[in-house]
């Protein structure tokens, strides 16, 4: 949630970076957070392992989709687009995450 919404702040605010002649929004906290950890297919694989063997609730499952759809969706787009979808791509993302972040706080503080 913290890197779409530094993508679409820094994307209106038109603080961009310019990486192998491709011009992309500034992302310097996620950036740092991506140095110490990164996820790809196997670390999914084994969170899905984790939250079925120790039984999670039903939104812990659910994040572990969200992150296989995001790593998909990571794929998928790795061409340019317009400025309109990626507000779109953001805001979508950043509700999805909202909410399962919401939801996992509310039964953390349970």
């Amino acid at each position: 949630m913290l890197s779409y919404s530094e993508t679409a702040f820094n994307l209106a605010t038109n603080d961009l970076f310019s990486w192998c002649d491709i011009v992309i929004p500034s992302k310097p906290i996620s950036w740092f957070i991506g140095g110490y950890f990164e996820y790809n297919l196997q670390m999914l694989v084994v969170l899905v392992i984790l939250s079925i063997a120790i039984e999670t609730c039903i939104y812990n499952k659910l994040a572990c989709g969200y992150l296989g759809i995001n790593l998909a969706e990571k794929s998928y787009f790795d061409f340019e687009l317009e400025p309109t979808y990626i507000y779109i791509i953001c805001l979508a993302n950043i509700i999805v995450a909202g909410y399962l972040t919401l939801k996992g706080l509310r039964i953390l503080t349970k």
